[in-house]
């Protein structure tokens, strides 16, 4: 029998991209337009990275692909209703608190993709439930990607008419004497 030991360079990856979700998803932050999609694009690449040479192995995987990704974009798009978002009014700055669950979700994910991963390489395939597993978890990327992406787009859309609101009230307050 031979055993899988991982080393440090195959778990760096896991590592950095859980350090970072966790990073991001501890502190209140300000909304800035133009990066907003910054974040969710790079969890969406390193989802789409982890799953490169990974197909799918069933129509069971497959139709959880399927489910995932529209699943995680209702949940993004839904959760970014309920963000508390405040306006400056001096500065024109929006903040938002992100969600505890949201952040836990996502680095969740990525820690799920990597054990099952080990669990897989050690096993070398032979478990019962092995492409069950296998794609759960790689639908559980995908699910993570489309709530980031569907969620920051809709803060996208939030926060225009905040800022239109900001604008109306600078060029009411240089009109008026």
């Amino acid at each position: 029998m031979t055993y899988f030991i991982p080393t440090f360079g195959s778990l760096l990856p896991t590592l950095l991209v859980v350090w970072l979700i966790i990073r991001r998803g501890s502190k209140p932050r300000r909304v800035k337009l133009n990066s907003l999609f910054r974040f969710p694009a790079i969890v969406a690449v390193m989802a789409l990275l982890s799953l490169y040479g990974h197909a799918p192995k069933n129509v069971l995987a497959i139709a959880m692909y399927f489910a995932a990704a529209p699943a995680g974009a209702v949940l993004g798009w839904f959760s970014a209703r309920h963000v508390e978002l405040t306006l400056d009014d001096k500065t024109g700055t929006i903040m938002s608190q992100p969600s505890f669950w949201g952040t836990a979700m996502t680095a969740g994910a990525f820690i799920a993709r990597s054990l099952a991963d080990y669990v897989m390489k050690g096993a070398g395939g032979a478990l019962p439930a092995h492409h069950a597993i296998a794609g759960a978890t790689d639908a559980a990327l995908l699910f993570v990607a489309a709530r980031g992406l569907a969620s920051a787009y809709h803060m996208w859309v939030r926060t225009r008419p905040l800022l239109e609101q900001h604008r109306a009230a600078q060029i009411a307050a240089k009109e008026t004497p």
